[in-house]
């Protein structure tokens, strides 16, 4: 989806690391001086409807966040 919709975009960016989620896309939020956050969420572990992950994107930043739902097929 991001190299069909968002490599024209200038302010795209795409990056890749290793280690706990969370942890590391908070680093990478302070660090890049983020405006939004937009990501996927699938889990459902937290008091609302996604993920463990997002929960802690959502909860330790003051930044938006905008959560894509994205339903499992079975």
């Amino acid at each position: 989806m991001c190299e069909k919709f968002l490599n024209t975009c200038p302010l795209y960016i795409r990056h890749i690391s290793v280690g706990d989620p969370a942890r590391e896309i908070l680093k990478l939020i302070e660090g890049e001086n983020i405006d939004i956050v937009i990501m996927a969420s699938q889990g459902s572990e937290s008091h609302f409807n996604f993920g463990s992950v997002a929960d802690k994107i959502i909860k330790s930043n003051t930044i938006p966040v905008t959560l894509i739902p994205i339903h499992k097929e079975r």
